[in-house]
Order: structure tokens, then sequence, then C-alpha cells
């Protein structure tokens, strides 16, 4: 279990390539939630803003659905609402695509599971 530092995963790969490497809980929902707002606070997300709060506010909401996804069919559909449900919003699918969605496998529950 590691935090989103992928020299750290890299490496942890390379050593140990059989092995399921895992975000730390705490990483995701402490440093993963500040580093979200971070970024939905700026004027590159389309969601800045007083008027967007509640907009923010159910992307992180959304990030936690997607955290208790059950299995991978659900995990990819949840995937594919988020970016349904904020295609107004580009930039924040985007953003989830390029930094989250990928190592899903990483931080979803459903993927912990399986690590017994």
């Amino acid at each position: 279990m590691v935090d989103k530092d992928f020299a750290e995963i890299n490496a942890l790969q390379k050593v140990f390539p059989e092995s399921a490497i895992l975000l730390c809980i705490l990483t995701f929902f402490l440093l993963h939630q500040q580093a979200v707002n971070r970024w939905l606070s700026k004027s590159e997300s389309g969601v800045h803003g007083l008027s967007n709060t509640q907009k923010r506010n159910e992307v992180i909401s959304f990030f936690c659905k997607l955290k208790a996804c059950t299995s991978e069919e659900d995990f990819k559909a949840t995937s594919a609402e988020f970016c349904q449900t904020f295609k107004q919003y580009p930039l924040v699918c985007q953003y989830f695509q390029k930094h989250w969605e990928g190592i899903g496998h990483m931080w979803s529950f459903l993927y912990k599971r399986r690590v017994q």
C-alpha cells in the first residue's frame, strides 16, 4: 500500500511484478480530496468560484461513489456515468480520466477486496 507516488509504484512493480499495488485509503480520502478540490478551484477546471460550490461537491461525491464500486463492470459503468453527468464540464471529465480512472485498480474497494 503506497501513496500516489509513481516513482515508488514503478520501483515496486519492477521488484514485485506479481503484487497488487494499492493506494493508501488515507491518501485517497484526505490527499485525493485536497488535490481534487485544489484543481476544481482553479479557473481552468470550469467549476471554480462560489457559484459552482455545489457542482464541486457533486464531483467529490461521485468520486466516493466510484470508490464504493463492487465489480469491475460497476466501476466502468460508474466512470462512464461520471463523464456523462459532468459532460457540460469536459475538463472535469478529462481530469478524472487522466489522473484517476486509469489507476482505479489502486484505489477502488472492488480491487482492495480481492487482496486479503
